[in-house]
């Protein structure tokens, strides 16, 4: 089974509303299976993938075998779920405990289905287990002509939506939604009844709060809990502990939850007293005053990170890896949408990998496919200081971007984010010009940084302006050797918030020690998640006139052009010597359309030569 959607959803808004309005109460006598709160219908999805026959579209919730434990002699007798449209001459509900699976559990098919709530009784009643988790949904057979128009996915009009709850499915194939994306919980219920009703019985389902706080500062939280109970629920306790150990009380009063009913529980006032990485658990005890009936579900883990009470951030510069090939084309492309990006700011660094055999690969990145969902790489690509962005179906921390405007914001948000500690790079050349010496320096606000398991530098040796040997231009930012291993060096900030480290290497005949620079970069490395190995700062120094032998030195900043109206315009400090078709033939640079071009530019010190797409 897939846990991570590779097929859009088409979305429609909502508002985002805390709980209020009219709640639809089951009978004290019947406990309610779901997430859905009330009978309100917030919005609808269209389950949406790519060309082709999509006869089957369901929906599901999973009940955790850990809830079902407390009913467990009881049975599932109704199934209710609500449509935004009304598609196909029938649909089935059903109750498994392998989505995927086509037989086994209970399948019923519903003849007269309506927009709206559909409430179906179980000709046969669903003895609950706890042995495994249950899926509780259904699923509708639109025609060719309704397949477009399918709003089946309803979402609960209260905001809120529980991880790992809402499931949904294309011909038999399912994926988990994500609630930082969808954050409403399907419209699907079931109701059970039988011997099995504990009095006193609150769950947590959820807690929300910000990532990263000030240590001792107030700060929100927010519960998701979950009346299990037949009585309703009036008070309840909330520890927040950490390794044991209670850090704060808050008791909440004048609640009244009745039963199978869920609500959102404001925590206004939440302090955090330990820097670095806090993983908590809120525990929830003296429910109306005495003990609940089930305190297995009382607990829920979360996460947050404490900066120090005097700590401020440093400017952060944006590490940007490129995944290239100059065997692809689309490299081509991509390098003119990147420059547009690029030259709009000054706090990017910009490497390339070079990948599928071209003459710049370093077989020591093969380990780095590891950052492309199952390990299927691909070119072009970037990854920004190895964050996860939320923007395609792809996983991350690599993706392919096709817009400017689109890699202009993810550089922005990735800019913004708080960077605690700093790197300084010193480096010097021999008078030969073959040998470099270089030491990077850290300094740190903090003891440990956000979600760290091991803390490493990386330092590599890098060239700008290389001829492409086939003469079709040059290629800038190509790593030439890691200095550390490419996933880093270790390194420790814990007692005294600095690290320093000393770095040399040869420089090989063939490269250009004026056209080098040695960039470093401080990040995380999880060895069980690529999602979590996060670069912090990024630094660099250019050897240009570190070395008295080489009279050309490089230019301070990338070359790089952009298309304005039907001229192209070359990014400040350089001007255009020329513009060339791929005949050789020069174009005005006024008179720009469709095709690939040859431009030469000058900083009035060195010459550059690019390749410019026009699409």
């Amino acid at each position: 089974m897939k846990h991570q959607a590779i097929i859009k959803l088409a979305l429609c808004t909502a508002s985002a509303l805390l709980l209020g309005g009219s709640i639809a109460r089951a009978q004290v006598q019947t406990v309610r299976l779901g997430y859905c709160n009330g009978d309100k219908i917030g919005t609808a999805l269209r389950p949406q993938g790519e060309e082709g026959n999509y006869n089957e579209l369901s929906a599901a919730i999973r009940i955790p075998k850990e809830i079902l434990s407390k009913y467990v002699g009881d049975t599932i007798y109704q199934i209710s779920y609500a449509n935004e449209t009304k598609v196909g001459s029938f649909m089935t509900v059903f109750i498994k405990t392998d989505l995927e699976s086509r037989t086994g559990g209970v399948v019923q098919t519903v003849t007269n289905h309506k927009v709206g709530w559909n409430h179906v009784t179980l000709k046969t009643p669903y003895p609950i287990k706890a042995d495994k988790d249950i899926y509780i949904g259904y699923t509708a057979y639109p025609n060719a002509s309704e397949i477009n128009d399918a709003k089946i996915l309803c979402m609960e009009y209260y905001h809120g939506g529980t991880p790992g709850a809402d499931w949904y499915g294309l011909n038999g194939q399912w994926w988990s939604t994500k609630v930082d994306l969808i954050d409403y919980d399907f419209c699907i219920r079931a109701y059970a009844k039988g011997p099995k009703m504990p009095s006193k019985d609150i769950g947590i389902d959820r807690v929300s709060n910000y990532d990263m706080v000030r240590q001792n500062a107030i700060t929100p939280v927010k519960l998701q809990v979950s009346n299990y109970g037949v009585d309703t629920i009036r008070s309840f306790v909330v520890e927040a502990r950490k390794d044991g150990e209670t850090f704060a009380t808050k008791p909440v009063n004048n609640v009244s939850l009745n039963p199978n009913e869920m609500a959102i529980i404001d925590i206004p006032d939440m302090a955090f007293p330990q820097e670095g990485n806090n993983y908590f658990n809120v525990f929830v005890s003296q429910v109306n005053g005495g003990e609940d009936s089930d305190q297995s579900d009382n607990t829920k883990d979360s996460y947050v990170y404490c900066v120090p009470e005097n700590a401020e951030p440093y400017p952060r510069t944006v590490l940007m890896e490129e995944f290239t090939s100059t065997a692809n084309g689309e490299s081509l492309l991509a390098d003119s949408v990147y420059n547009i990006a690029v030259s709009e700011r000054n706090d990017v660094i910009w490497v390339k990998h070079h990948q599928k055999k071209d003459e710049f690969q370093l077989p020591i990145e093969a380990p780095y496919d590891w950052f492309f969902e199952n390990y299927n790489s691909f070119t072009p690509a970037i990854m920004l200081d190895r964050n996860v962005f939320d923007i395609t179906e792809f996983r991350g921390p690599a993706y392919f971007v096709k817009y400017n405007e689109q890699l202009s914001s993810m550089l922005e948000a990735s800019a913004q984010l708080p960077s605690f500690a700093s790197l300084a790079v010193d480096a010097s050349v021999n008078q030969d010009g073959n040998h470099v010496n270089a030491t990077v320096n850290v300094e740190s606000q903090v003891r440990e940084m956000p979600r760290q398991t091991s803390l490493r530098m990386t330092v590599l040796a890098v060239e700008d302006s290389v001829a492409l040997s086939d003469g079709s231009g040059i290629e800038n930012g190509i790593i030439r050797k890691y200095l550390t291993g490419i996933w880093g060096d270790e390194i420790d900030l814990s007692s005294s918030k600095s690290a320093e480290k000393s770095f040399s290497f040869t420089v090989d005949p063939k490269w250009n020690v004026n056209n080098m620079r040695v960039v470093a970069f401080i990040n995380n490395y999880d060895s069980t998640n690529p999602l979590n190995c996060p670069v912090f700062n990024s630094a660099e120094m250019r050897l240009a006139g570190l070395t008295g032998i080489h009279t050309i030195t490089n230019h301070g900043e990338y070359a790089s052009v952009k298309l304005e109206g039907n001229r192209l315009v070359a990014s400040y400090g350089y001007h255009i010597l020329g513009i060339f078709d791929l005949a050789g033939r020069q174009v005005a640079e006024n008179n720009i359309g469709k095709g690939i071009y040859i431009v030469k530019l000058s900083n009035g010190r060195s010459n550059q030569t690019l390749k410019f797409y026009v699409r």
